[in-house]
């Protein structure tokens, strides 16, 4: 009855305050100052504030009932895809025998800068307890008990990964599935419609067949996505086919520079998780590689919506806006790869049955052009990021550290068959000419790769031999804007820096790294590899002066005129060859790399099961550029 009569009372104030000229009667006395005849509302209003907090109001006593209240916000966010505010209690006004608390409501992952708003909730005093009197507008103050919530996303289109030309490599655009509607024919068709779309798309009929068998009576079975250019005329006129057009990220085919490029897709359940709200199942993100590292430019912002609509079996509600954000475009990323040369080594490496991998950085600008590997890479970055004994390419470094600490190409030294250090003897490779023992010059030591001269190096520290690779663009990480590993070069005892001094011990390294200390070399500068314009890392380590460099190339260039990059002469300047033994003692196998330059190009190949680097690496670097 009380109800009843305040609801009348409020009509006819309503009614007198709509009256022209008409004088409004003073409002009740309310305000955030509790009457001293009334109890606090504070303990149950914050018991309502973590009810609605944990999404459970089962156990709240309220007006109507607790399941009735929590039926209620079930079927308001059944539409929100799963978001969720986050409510604070505020001041608590009281009127005779009501309080009224605000309510904070805060959506801070909805769009970019979140959605919040304030609303309130009743409690009518039961004896002397305050009970919750809910209402939808406790949720949106617009909501009704005829009215919910519904959240609309939109993906803004994602923007292109371009090479080095400005054309996209990668971008967004319209692919097509085409496939067998079952349900717009009859069962007894099915099987000779799959066939004739099966054949028509050249897929494999008999896997399409039992893909339309499996699935239910009015599923779309999709037989491939193509570009429409490539369906056929005639897929129209199979009963039952359908084509649907779709939004995809796609590259010049599915495996281009998969490594570096990465993927688009949905966010893992661990992505999402880690967002900490940002990120839902609704969402398309990077998965892998730039697409990942690049996420937030690429993707743009997208358009997203909280609409107030009726509830079913309501009709002519019609659509409140609540929340809107419009979407805003991406930005672009230019990378430094040449597309025909990634193609071609990719090509070259495609017959490779174990893994191999070519990097090519530009001399004069230290982009990195390519870096592609053999399919049994997968889309691991092993090109970039691999970590493997660099074997006697590290040759360069540690020559670098012998001119540094004396020494010049032409320094007589002593090439000997075996060298003692400590417990362990090192010894030449099996195939060493027995003509270049003995007293020989630095640049003849190098350009056939004597293991004892190197590893005996007198004066070469651990700390010189870091530096000396630091000043060819390794031994210390960079963050240069992709997945990149510049290797590590952390000698410990006498054994092991004699091992780091022919690229074995600790030393690691990955195939980028090895192209970056040729490109030193050619470049007579420091190279740090970048491959997104906008982020290239800058050298920390002391510079590679001009000079050094200068002996250094005399040193490679011998190699390839004469030594054991001969397989090189009319095709690169300068190289390094390189072998390392890998695996368990007894079982091992054989790295085989290649380093090599000219005046354009930087290259390193690398096999990881080879035999040597001038007969197993220096062929794929003639592929490449013949």
């Amino acid at each position: 009855m009380r109800r009843t009569l305040a609801a009348l009372f409020a009509v006819a104030l309503l009614a007198v305050g709509c009256t022209p000229g008409g004088q409004a009667p003073e409002p009740e006395p309310s305000g955030t100052v509790r009457p001293d005849n009334l109890p606090d509302a504070a303990p149950q209003a914050e018991e309502v504030v973590d009810a609605l907090n944990a999404n459970d109001l089962t156990t709240l006593r309220t007006v109507e009932g607790g399941s009735t209240a929590q039926a209620d916000l079930t079927t308001i966010f059944a539409g929100m895809d799963g978001i969720y505010p986050s409510f604070t209690l505020g001041d608590i006004e009281y009127t005779q025998d009501t309080a009224t608390a605000t309510l904070q409501v805060d959506y801070p992952n909805l769009g970019t800068a979140g959605w919040h708003y304030s609303t309130r909730a009743s409690f009518r005093l039961s004896g002397d307890t305050w009970v919750f009197d809910w209402e939808p507008s406790v949720i949106a103050p617009e909501l009704t008990s005829e009215t919910r919530l519904r959240h609309i996303q939109t993906e803004s289109k994602r923007q292109a990964i371009n090479d080095s030309t400005g054309l996209a490599l990668v971008e967004e655009r319209s692919l097509y599935e085409v496939g067998l509607n079952k349900g717009a024919i009859t069962e007894a068709e099915w099987a000779s419609s799959a066939l004739e779309i099966a054949t028509l798309l050249g897929v494999d009929v008999a896997d399409f067949q039992a893909k339309v068998e499996a699935n239910g009576p009015q599923a779309f079975v999709v037989a491939t996505t193509i570009a429409q250019e490539n369906i056929p005329a005639a897929v129209s006129d199979v009963p039952g086919s359908l084509v649907n057009e779709v939004s995809a990220v796609v590259g010049p085919s599915d495996t281009f520079a998969a490594s570096l490029l990465g993927a688009v897709g949905q966010p893992t359940q661990k992505m999402i998780d880690d967002s900490d709200g940002k990120l839902s199942s609704l969402d398309r993100v990077g998965l892998s590689g730039l697409q990942a590292r690049y996420d937030a430019d690429l993707r743009g912002v997208p358009a997203r919506r909280v609409e107030m609509v009726g509830r079913s079996g309501v009709e002519d509600q019609g659509i409140t806006v609540l929340f809107q954000q419009d979407a805003s475009v991406g930005k672009p990323i230019t990378l430094s790869l040449n597309r025909e040369l990634q193609t071609k080594a990719e090509s070259v490496l495609s017959t490779q049955t174990g893994l191999a991998t070519l990097v090519v950085i530009d001399t004069q600008t230290g982009g990195v052009l390519a870096a592609a590997q053999s399919p049994s890479a997968g889309t691991y970055p092993y090109a970039t990021y691999g970590k493997y004994a660099p074997g006697s390419t590290f040759k360069v470094a540690t020559a670098l550290a012998m001119l540094r600490a004396g020494s010049t190409p032409t320094s007589t030294v002593q090439c000997l068959s075996t060298l003692q250090v400590g417990t362990y003897t090192f010894g030449n490779y099996s195939s060493y000419p027995s003509s270049a023992l003995g007293a020989v010059s630095l640049t003849d030591a190098f350009k056939y790769s004597c293991n004892t001269v190197f590893a005996g190096a007198t004066g070469v520290t651990g700390d010189l031999l870091h530096s000396a690779a630091g000043s060819l663009g390794v031994g210390t990480d960079y963050d240069a804007g992709f997945t990149a590993n510049f290797g590590t070069v952390e000698p410990g005892n006498a054994i092991d820096l004699a091992a780091s001094k022919i690229g074995q011990g600790q030393v690691t390294m990955s195939p980028l790294g090895m192209a970056a200390v040729a490109a030193s070399v050619a470049s007579s500068q420091t190279v740090i590899p970048w491959l997104v314009q906008g982020h290239q890392a800058e050298s920390t380590a002391a510079p590679l002066t001009a000079a050094e460099a200068q002996q250094l190339q005399t040193m490679m260039t011998a190699t390839v005129d004469s030594g054991t990059g001969t397989r090189l002469k009319g095709i690169m300047t300068g190289a390094k060859s390189g072998t390392a033994e890998w695996g368990e003692a007894g079982a091992q196998q054989t790295h085989a790399w290649m380093i090599a330059y000219n005046d354009r190009y930087a290259v390193s190949a690398f096999v990881e099961v080879g035999d040597s680097g001038g007969t197993t690496a220096a062929p794929l670097i003639v592929q490449l550029f013949s």
